[in-house]
């Protein structure tokens, strides 16, 4: 009976066909964008993840002044010379008294570790652009990656909250002992490397590219070989988790790095940063700032390209489908108007309003899917002229073309996923647009039905 009254009402039809396809091509990169938001930011969870309420960021000032005499001085009197490793003795001229800050914060009764890092997962100072890495037997699985740098012997995993995985070194190995050499590398990366999660002792490629070339001209390479693994992480909420490669270094590039402080599990953080914030000093160094993790992510998410794109996307979207129901509203109360004398004589018959409407709604439903197949199939074709990386939302505007994304290898999932959402919210605005004409007309007596004009 839908298909009689569909083939029927072909002619009436047609507008409403072409109007719901041009809405299907025109609104399928947003739906698409908002899908991959909504899965990244709410269900895409990586297996691991470190625990962020307790963690805690400090940025590190010094507050006197500094001369050959007072480096001097604090270096002689720094007592924990014994446990430095020759590295640290190196620096410990500059740096000594800002270790014994650190020594003081860590000896807090709320804190459970520290460590002083120069840049950390999730603090938008991460290298990604124009670098990649790739396995030094099949440079041609090349993709980029965040690259972040720990200081060795400063607990870095182990106080950002990561766990290694089966048959990887312990954090605290991995914190202590990667060599120069080394590499720390998540699971997803060496997955998409190696193909497999064990990888410990493969060797790969750090690949830098000239800063503003095409990502084809090679500045310089370096080897590495993978000393530990580290379940995936995700660097903001909006992404999902990243390939992110740790490289050790030895010295700070900079005497002010930051401090990141885990905090024990029964502790509340910001209750730490209220009695801490402004009183916690050894003389020579201060907090200039104390923020919690989760606000350090904020800040970036909002300072980010994604922040200012999805909510521009945000606002042409809400317009965009205000300005589509109202059209469907009105092409399909004048679509229902014209067959109000066809209800009417249904009525005549004993037909029952439900089933008068379901063959109404079937019929537009129908009308719906076939408009969408048409549109998205268009879509498609597009999709394929300029490049499913172009065409297709990736869940992290940032990226580079360097970098190889999951759903690229799953790309007929990804696309039958946001058609089924888009047809769900384009059948949604269609049923909207017609039960309030459909019940008018249904509820009119059939005489009056009849003399509809």
């Amino acid at each position: 009976m839908i298909l009689k009254n569909f083939w029927a009402h072909r002619r009436q039809n047609g507008f409403v066909f072409v109007e719901i396809a041009l809405i299907t091509i025109l609104s399928f990169y947003l739906i698409d964008h908002i899908t991959v938001w909504i899965y990244s930011r709410y269900f895409c969870h990586a297996d691991g993840e470190f625990e962020k309420e307790h963690l805690v960021v400090g940025q590190t000032a010094r507050i006197t002044p500094i001369t050959p005499e007072a480096l001097q001085a604090e270096a002689e009197a720094y007592s924990d010379t014994a446990r430095l490793k020759p590295f640290e003795r190196e620096t410990l001229r500059i740096m000594a008294s800002l270790y014994a800050f650190r020594d003081e914060v860590r000896a807090f009764p709320e804190v459970q570790s520290v460590c002083l890092t120069q840049n950390f997962v999730g603090d938008g100072q991460s290298r990604w652009n124009c670098h990649a890495v790739a396995p030094e037997a099949d440079t041609t699985k090349t993709c980029s990656s965040y690259t972040e740098l720990f200081c060795l012997n400063e607990c870095y995993f182990e106080t950002m909250g990561m766990t290694a995985i089966e048959g990887s070194p312990s954090v605290e190995k991995l914190s202590k002992e990667t060599p120069n050499d080394g590499v720390v590398i998540t699971r997803s990366l060496a997955l998409q490397l190696f193909g497999t999660d064990d990888a410990i002792g493969r060797r790969l490629l750090e690949i830098q590219y000239k800063p503003g070339g095409d990502g084809r001209d090679v500045e310089f390479t370096t080897h590495h070989v993978v000393y530990g693994i580290v379940e995936d992480v995700k660097p903001a909420p909006s992404e999902r988790y990243n390939y992110i490669a740790f490289f050790p270094v030895t010295s700070f590039m900079g005497n002010t790095p930051q401090m990141l402080i885990r905090l024990k599990p029964e502790a509340d953080a910001g209750e730490f940063i209220a009695k801490y914030k402004d009183t916690a000093t050894n003389g020579t160094y201060a907090f200039a700032g104390l923020n919690t993790y989760n606000d350090i992510l904020s800040k970036v998410v909002s300072w980010s390209d994604e922040y200012i794109i999805l909510t521009l996307l945000s606002s042409v979207g809400l317009l965009f489908a205000l300005n589509v129901v109202i059209g469907t509203l009105g092409t399909f109360w004048l679509q229902i108007r014209k067959r109000t004398e066809d209800i009417g004589i249904m009525r005549s018959f004993g037909a029952k309003r439900r089933n008068i409407f379901w063959m109404i709604w079937g019929e537009g439903a129908l009308l719906t899917l076939i408009a969408c197949m048409v549109g998205q199939f268009l879509w498609l074709q597009f999709v394929t002229y300029v490049g499913f990386e172009e065409g297709m939302s990736k869940g992290n505007i940032r990226a580079t073309s360097l970098r190889e994304f999951d759903w690229v290898s799953t790309f007929w999932l990804h696309y039958l996923i946001v058609c089924v959402v888009q047809y769900i919210v384009l059948l949604a605005i269609v049923t909207l647009g017609m039960i309030v004409p459909t019940f008018r007309a249904m509820y009119k007596r059939p005489v009056e039905a009849l003399h509809h004009e």
